[in-house]
């Protein structure tokens, strides 16, 4: 048994015994990795500071036979913004969800965590989550090696003419020629092909001050939703969660 240390960022957690916690904490030199926390759910624990949802902490940890063990923490960024609100606490939760979905275990992957760190501070200061999500979904598919094809058609390769389908089978946008080749395609326009270029090739920064349209963020949406469900093959849980705090919105107006 040995100690190493390592920064990361909580992305969940689960009770164990009358105490303890089993984190699970991505890194950018060891990955998504799971430790126990022990005792952090006692009063004025030691821990507690650093091992909260969406902290970012230094960690000292001790490797076990079956679990490691964080022996000490150190507590970087709290993002107590995101667990404050409701609404941020619902897409910070969809987005820790995707990562810890799309990432192997002891993986290495330092652009990812640089990327959903960036994330977590644009949370906390962006109000248009739902444009936010798109983003993020998009940009972490790519990231994770699963890039949609919006340049040219995903099934013959042809040029995009004005009618296009989204196809999540077939991995991308399809012409009218190819329609055929995957009847469960979704339609979308050009102004929401174009919408998906600018969000894969621009960063937050530039995008801070982008306006979509209720139809292109629906269009959007189930595209993308799609096309990660396809991907995957995973259903994520956190969704019904925004969906709901979408729904009590509405009510409230």
């Amino acid at each position: 048994m040995g100690l190493y240390k390592t920064y990361g960022i909580v992305l969940g957690h689960r009770d164990l015994g009358e105490a303890d916690k089993i984190l699970t904490i991505f890194s950018p030199n060891h990955g998504k990795l799971h430790a126990v926390a022990k005792g952090v759910r006692r009063p004025r624990n030691r821990l507690i500071g650093g091992t909260q949802l969406f902290s970012f902490s230094d960690f000292l940890i001790m490797k076990g036979r079956n679990l490691d063990v964080i022996s000490q923490c150190e507590l970087k960024e709290s993002f107590h913004e995101i667990r404050s609100n409701l609404e941020r606490m619902a897409y910070g939760s969809f987005f820790a969800e995707m990562i810890r979905a799309t990432t192997p275990i002891e993986e290495k992957n330092s652009e990812l965590f640089r990327f959903f760190l960036k994330t977590l501070y644009v949370l906390t200061n962006w109000t248009c989550y739902e444009t936010l999500s798109r983003i993020f979904e998009i940009k972490l598919m790519a990231i994770q090696g699963f890039t949609p094809q919006i340049s040219q058609c995903a099934a013959c390769g042809s040029k995009l003419t004005d009618e296009i389908k989204f196809s999540p089978a077939l991995g991308g946008v399809i012409c009218k020629k190819c329609f055929d080749k995957d009847r469960e395609a979704v339609i979308i326009d050009k102004n929401t092909l174009y919408t998906m270029h600018i969000m894969l090739k621009k960063t937050y920064e530039a995008l801070a001050n982008l306006n979509i349209s209720c139809k292109i963020n629906t269009q959007l949406k189930k595209s993308l939703h799609l096309f990660i469900q396809n991907q995957l093959d995973y259903k994520f849980k956190t969704l019904k969660f925004i969906e709901d705090i979408n729904k009590l919105k509405v009510k409230e107006k």
